[in-house]
């Protein structure tokens, strides 16, 4: 019941947060700018999430990564980087929001992409993809569908085939 209660006015406060942005389709080879959303679940998700976040810096391109523990405590195991940065359940609102200047300032930036590893549903995430000024987001949570620009399935926690599936797609909408 309770949890109901949190859930409904975190879903009344974001409403009233919703950028209006103009949505733009981008390559992923072309893009600029790149937000990587993610949950942590253990050090080998965070390993496989590390070694696609520095695969997309070799291309010259700025990543920024947030990632998110469903736990009290950040693990040891994730360091945090001047593009990376974790967050756990104590940094959250009472409403289930984000509350790190971060975790704000990924919000706030202008992505050319935002690329959502997640597989399943959490308040926090909902949270930074609704108010997010990405000009294109791309997951393959049936959660967020409502959210995203384009929506990709692929294999629960396969996050390299979920991103040559985005490279693929977004070449072909983008015309190249």
């Amino acid at each position: 019941m309770f949890a109901k209660i949190k859930n409904y006015f975190l879903q009344k406060r974001l409403k009233a947060k919703k950028p209006d942005l103009i949505r733009e389709v981008c390559a992923l080879e072309h893009a600029n700018t790149i937000g990587v959303l993610c949950e942590i679940t253990d050090e080998d998700s965070y390993k496989a999430i590390f070694k696609i976040f520095t695969q997309l810096q070799q291309n010259n391109t700025v990543v920024h990564l947030i990632g998110y523990i469903n736990e009290k405590f950040v693990p040891f195991y994730c360091l945090q980087q001047l593009s990376a940065d974790y967050f756990c359940q104590k940094q959250l609102s009472w409403y289930g929001e984000p509350d790190m200047i971060q975790v704000t300032d990924f919000i706030n930036r202008d992505f050319d992409i935002l690329l959502d590893f997640n597989y399943r549903y959490h308040a926090p995430i909902e949270a930074i993809l609704r108010t997010s000024h990405a000009k294109f987001v791309i997951g393959s949570c049936p959660d967020y569908q409502d959210i995203y620009d384009l929506t990709i399935q692929t294999e629960s926690g396969n996050y390299t085939k979920f991103l040559a599936s985005v490279f693929t797609y977004t070449q072909k909408l983008a015309g190249k």
